[in-house]
């Protein structure tokens, strides 16, 4: 593992100061230029290659765990065959774009499912995700235990569904790295059933406001700020202030000072990132964790404390009017006693999102 690291690392180092040099050189070329950033591009993913860190910051839907020697697929096959997850129990199937063998949970109903395989070498696994069932060419064993389907009848329980499989696979990867540093398999976790909630803004003469309201659509919480928009107050049905979030002025990233029922609660600051938004804010009860899905359509995020995810805020993708002028979202949670904060950091999301769209720094190209 320790050699195919640096022959990634020089290699990609190499193809990355080739894009830069042609971009000096073809400086005013907009052919030049075009193949320069290809090349810097292709150098910057054959980097990150080289080790699981480097590789799973870039992107969600798809895992790189290293081995500590090689491994087989089979030897996966035998550790999870008789395991009953949210996703059925682990069977094997052939793909038309691979020749290695792949262990696979699913698919449900809708064609998603989620595979794991080995490089050839047996020295690196990933777990990918995909929803296009067609890719599957032969299914060389049976599942002892079927999938959980899909009960979804709209988009938002879709989405809370879509939300439990990205769950999942972070859970399924800490598994597989457990069972290849010790050989055993952990129990896994029944996924609790989530709440939805809708997300929806409106802006008015006297600053911006959002609804929070149920799946019966009934008002859970109202969010107002008066111009500018510095200060934002989450109030519940009856317009008593819950909670309350300022952006703090003159900080090189974007911080915000979150106050619950009035008293301090924490700060959350962007980190620097190249691919996708991400907060963190230090608490009493641990760390919470905003990141952004990468790879994934729309701008969703996921909410985590200590690692674990209680909650998601994800794109509102109905053709409306509505969604297409405001940043209207549903709102995933696991943990209804973390509601308020998850409320807020969907305020946020939306406020930073119109900023990187009116011309902010933003982590996207």
């Amino acid at each position: 593992m320790r050699k195919r690291k640096w022959k990634l690392r020089i290699a990609g180092g190499a193809v990355t100061l080739l894009g830069i040099y042609l971009m000096a050189v073809g400086y005013g070329e907009t052919i030049t230029l075009t193949i320069a950033t290809v090349v810097l591009i292709f150098g910057i993913a054959i980097w990150s290659m080289a080790t699981p860190e480097s590789y799973n910051s870039m992107t969600d839907m798809i895992a790189m765990i290293s081995m500590e020697k090689p491994r087989k697929i089979e030897e996966f096959y035998e550790a999870y065959k008789n395991v009953d997850t949210p996703f059925g129990s682990a069977w094997l199937a052939k793909f038309y774009t691979m020749r290695q063998k792949a262990l696979v949970f699913g698919p449900d109903a809708k064609g998603e499912y989620l595979y794991f395989w080995l490089t050839k070498d047996g020295h690196v696994g990933y777990l990918g995700y995909s929803f296009i069932e067609g890719f599957i060419k032969k299914k060389l064993t049976t599942p002892v235990y079927p999938i959980h389907e899909d009960v979804a009848e709209n988009l938002a329980d879709h989405l809370s569904y879509h939300s439990d499989l990205m769950m999942f696979q972070s859970e399924l990867k800490a598994n597989l790295e457990h069972f290849v540093k010790t050989g055993t398999v952990q129990p896994f976790q029944k996924i609790s059933a989530s709440q939805i909630y809708t997300f929806t803004e409106d802006y008015r003469l006297t600053g911006q406001h959002f609804d929070l309201e149920d799946t019966d659509g009934n008002l859970v919480y109202e969010i107002d700020s008066t111009v500018p928009l510095k200060t934002f107050y989450i109030y519940d049905a009856m317009h008593t202030e819950i909670f309350r979030m300022t952006k703090e002025l003159l900080h090189a990233l974007p911080t915000y000072r979150f106050y619950l029922y009035g008293e301090p609660y924490g700060v959350l600051k962007k980190q620097f990132a190249l691919v996708r938004d991400q907060f963190s804010m230090e608490l009493p009860e641990g760390k919470l964790e905003l990141r952004e899905y990468a790879g994934s359509i729309g701008h969703n995020y996921s909410v985590k404390l200590n690692g674990t995810m209680i909650g998601a805020i994800v794109d509102n993708m109905d053709l409306t009017v509505g969604n297409i002028m405001f940043d209207n979202a549903f709102l995933i949670v696991y943990d209804a006693k973390y509601l308020p904060q998850l409320t807020a950091l969907a305020v946020m999301a939306a406020r930073e999102l119109a900023r990187d769209k009116d011309g902010g720094l933003s982590n996207r190209s």
